[in-house]
């Protein structure tokens, strides 16, 4: 399994982060997925197609479940909100988001490989955020000259 770069795992947890819920129950972590998920589906469908999202999220979410099977049921196609809520109940609140995290760290490597990691990072944060970007753009602030 490829490693993910430290680009996009710090984005992702920084998207994560910026929502509030590194100390979220199982309601919030269950929301937040969904919102998500959703909102990357919106923003990505936009730039690569149904197809081209439901191709690059598959994969993404295969990679991640290889080491976080917390997210198994996880589909990023809408509705998860159940499945994360009992995935937070079998599991832990911490398994599901370091896997959530995971899934948004393969997401921006994938992306990176077409169109730049930079540009992917900043598309993913946007999707993420709902267009509410952390203050400075930490994230690619700090990574320029990685």
């Amino acid at each position: 399994m490829p490693q993910t770069s430290p680009l996009a795992t710090e984005a992702s947890r920084q998207f994560w982060a910026h929502d509030g819920l590194n100390a979220g129950g199982p309601e919030e972590i269950a929301a937040a997925a969904e919102q998500g998920c959703a909102r990357l589906r919106a923003v990505l469908t936009r730039w690569i197609g149904s197809e081209g999202y439901r191709a690059l999220v598959n994969r993404a979410l295969a990679q991640a479940r290889a080491e976080h099977p917390a997210i198994a049921g996880l589909q990023c196609q809408g509705g998860d909100v159940e499945v994360v809520a009992v995935a937070v109940g079998v599991h832990s609140a911490a398994e599901v988001r370091e896997g959530l995290l995971a899934l948004v760290a393969r997401l921006i490597d994938l992306l990176s490989r077409l169109i730049g990691e930079d540009m992917a990072t900043r598309l993913v944060e946007q999707a993420w955020a709902g267009g509410a970007r952390p203050a400075a753009s930490t994230v690619t602030e700090g990574f320029r000259d990685v």
